[in-house]
């Protein structure tokens, strides 16, 4: 097997963990822009960021908490929405981001005119 990809593999928690920290920070750093300059682009950025975070940290955590017993316990219309929960959120918080950075850049040049 190859170097980097054997080490990648045994790296993947601390990878998980670092770029669960940066979703964090771009959350707080959103929700500060949102609370300084008055701005529903801050707002929805931080809200899509912290969506995003949400579904990667289940993401990371599914593994270990879902375990075979709790699948067979769940019924199929929550295991349904318990499989397709982490793709929505993770849909709808880029689409936030994305569209709040659009609305914080226009509401900035607006205001510089």
């Amino acid at each position: 097997m190859n170097l980097s990809l054997e080490t990648l593999q045994t790296q993947l928690l601390l990878l998980d963990g670092l770029g669960l920290l940066g979703l964090a920070i771009i959350a707080l750093a959103s929700a500060h822009l949102a609370a300084r300059h008055r701005s529903w682009g801050g707002t929805m950025m931080a809200c899509g960021a912290s969506a995003v975070l949400v579904a990667r940290l289940y993401l990371v955590l599914a593994p270990h908490l879902m375990t075979p017993e709790v699948h067979g316990n769940l019924a199929p219309a929550t295991l349904q929405l318990v499989l397709t929960a982490p793709q929505v959120l993770l849909h709808c918080g880029l689409a936030g981001v994305v569209w709040g950075l659009w609305g914080h850049v226009r509401l900035m040049r607006s205001r510089s005119r």
